[in-house]
């Protein structure tokens, strides 16, 4: 068998990067990149002029003439001239360089996150959208600080090697032929490297992510309880070694790799060129006599200046060079234009909201064979309250993703009004949906930012107590030490209050009702209530329908799988497999006997038993909702 074709490596634009990094710098940092460039200058600055004009003039076949009251006052005027340098130098490093890199760190991080923030959603269940994402975040603000000082450092010591090195040619020209190896040997051999250093640390992608996974989960309180009372930590322990092992094996695929071609380019860069050089000169300089003694002694401080600064430039412009790799995974985030903009314009939405309509809707998730909804026509009308139901895949939570337009269908339309949304302006649309979340959060924030989640305003104060109110846990923020602004969770605040799992429940609905919309979206809002108080909530919702603001329209669209929700809503549809199977009230359903009325029957069926233990009929126990 012959060997698998190889894959095309990706050609990583190094100067294109450069330049990118530094055009971001200079525009949020111009002082710190000036300031930088000075202050490493000054190093520069240092090793040339100690090596050369120091000792040339205190050395030199000239220096011998000099009286020791010329030295004197020579060295003093450098001393004092180094101090000012260095007084300057500390400075920048202490006081411009720090506050440069905190407001940088917090530029960049301002940008990542609002371009996350206008990635379309299915971009965060992709593997590697996800892994450049988390690359660019974890890494941006350290590897453009390091680019800083690499250039820095690069300019600076090239200008300062190059002014050595023509000392040395003017002393010795024959010495050039030693000056080119370490050139030549790192244009050979660093991009070697570098590159396998780049392949290494993306294989390392993955891992790390199982490694930060871990880590989450170990210290947050919401797996405490199972990390105590279930072998949880066995298997994240397992997760982890699995992680490490994988980590060990690609630093061991690319080690011998990499120590084998950067120990020839260090043979290179070191032994033979400046050792090899001042071995020569020494030669001449002791056997021939060909170099005057102070200018051997010039010499041999130049060589070994300028072996250290081209040393330090040839590195420093491999990691360089290596960093510019890096830069590709944020230009590439940077790059990436979302199917759905957040900021895409588009006509006007008018209300009332009068009907929401799929028409022979279908979709299929990235990478996936078979679609999650499949020819879904159905309509949802002002006034009504509906009820989505089907088991655990069906495609539940993927309607309603389309209908908020965090997806577009693959196939079919969605009408707003008898417009399709995706004409409609994108922020305009998203705000006439409040919705309450399955996999919901609380934010150390208080009570009512949690509600509101954003600032509150003093004429919001209102709304958002009034949504509590509604959603049936205003008392119990109210009883709170601080009241409905009581911080939430204990993040940041010792004193933080923790609730329940149907109070926050509770929260996250009235998030829902305080945004006053047209539309409400409940996404199981009840999965950890109990019966009382969840029958309560639809009576609200319910209510609230029925006495909607006639210029605004008003639907509700819930997800349940306690299908108690279902029997009080207007309408069912119920979902198996992606499709829509079957629709109606509930009475025409449990009429019609079909899989709504099994499912119905069957989760009801331990509820519905008598007082003197005798089974009755599903429909005999429900709850009367009064019209008026």
């Amino acid at each position: 068998m012959g060997k698998p074709p190889k894959t095309k490596k990706e050609k990583i634009p190094v100067i294109p990067n450069l330049k990118y990094i530094l055009g971001m710098v200079w525009k949020r940092e111009p002082a710190y990149l000036i300031c930088s460039i000075l202050a490493m200058g000054i190093n520069a600055f240092f090793w040339a002029f100690f090596a050369v004009v120091f000792m040339r003039y205190l050395f030199g076949e000239t220096g011998i003439d000099r009286t020791f009251a010329e030295a004197a006052t020579f060295v003093w005027v450098v001393v004092i001239a180094e101090c000012i340098l260095v007084a300057f130098q500390n400075y920048v490093w202490e006081v411009i360089a720090p506050r440069a890199r905190v407001r940088l760190r917090y530029d960049v991080h301002r940008m990542l996150f609002k371009k996350a923030a206008n990635a379309d959603v299915e971009c965060y269940e992709t593997p590697e959208f996800y892994g450049t994402y988390t690359m660019a975040a974890n890494e941006a603000t350290d590897r453009i600080q390091q680019m800083v000082r690499q250039v820095s450092v690069t300019l600076s010591y090239s200008l300062s090697a190059a002014f050595t090195v023509g000392t040395m040619l003017s002393m010795a020209w024959w010495s050039i032929f030693f000056l080119l190896l370490p050139l030549v040997g790192n244009w050979l051999f660093g991009p070697r490297v570098n590159r396998l250093f780049y392949e290494r640390d993306q294989k390392r992608i993955p891992f790390q992510r199982r490694f930060d996974y871990v880590n989450r989960t170990a210290f947050l309180q919401k797996y405490a309880g199972e990390m105590r009372m279930t072998p949880l930590f066995s298997l994240l322990e397992d997760t982890y070694t699995e992680a490490y092992d994988g980590a060990c094996d690609n630093i061991n695929q690319t080690a011998k790799g990499i120590a084998r071609w950067a120990r020839i380019r260090n043979m290179i860069l070191y032994p033979l060129a400046f050792e090899g050089m001042l071995l020569v000169v020494s030669y001449v300089t002791i056997v021939h006599h060909l170099v005057p003694l102070g200018d051997f002694v010039v010499l041999s401080s130049a060589i070994m200046s300028a072996g250290t600064m081209i040393r330090f430039v040839t590195n420093t412009a491999t990691d360089l060079n290596k960093n510019c790799m890096f830069v590709q995974n944020l230009r590439k985030f940077m790059a990436y234009e979302p199917k759905i903009p957040e900021d895409q314009d588009g006509r006007a939405v008018t209300l009332p909201v009068q009907t929401i309509e799929l028409r022979d809707v279908s979709f299929r998730y990235e990478g996936q064979t078979r679609d999650a909804l499949s020819h879904v026509s159905l309509t949802l009308r002002s006034g009504e309250t509906v009820a989505v139901v089907g088991f655990n895949g069906s495609g539940k939570s993927t309607l309603i993703k389309l209908i908020m337009r965090l997806y577009d269908p693959t196939e079919g339309v969605i009408l707003l009004n008898g417009v399709d949304i995706r004409e409609y302006n994108v922020k305009e649309y998203r705000r006439l949906i409040g919705a309450a979340f399955q996999d919901f959060a609380m934010f150390s924030a208080t009570v009512l930012e949690n509600v509101m989640l954003s600032r509150v305003p003093e004429e919001k104060r209102e709304t958002a107590v009034e949504a509590l109110r509604e959603s049936g846990v205003l008392q119990k923020a109210e009883s709170l030490e601080h009241g409905v602004d009581t911080r939430l969770t204990r993040e940041f605040d010792e004193q933080g209050a923790v609730l329940s799992g149907g109070e926050n429940q509770k929260i996250a609905v009235a998030r829902a009702f305080a945004k006053e919309s047209p539309v409400v979206v409940l996404d199981e809002p009840s999965s950890a209530l109990d019966p009382i108080a969840e029958y309560q909530m639809y009576e609200t919702i319910l209510r609230l329908c029925r006495e909607c603001d006639p210029a605004k329209g008003k639907i509700a669209i819930l997800i349940s799988h306690r299908l108690s929700s279902a029997a009080l809503s207007d309408r069912v549809y119920m979902l198996k497999d992606g499709e829509l199977i079957e629709s109606g009230t509930h009475k025409e359903l449990m009429a019609l006997d079909g899989e709504y009325a099994d499912m119905f029957k069957k989760q009801a069926k331990a509820y519905l038993v008598s007082d003197s233990g005798e089974e009755v009929s599903a429909d005999a126990s429900l709850p009367t909702v009064p019209t008026e």
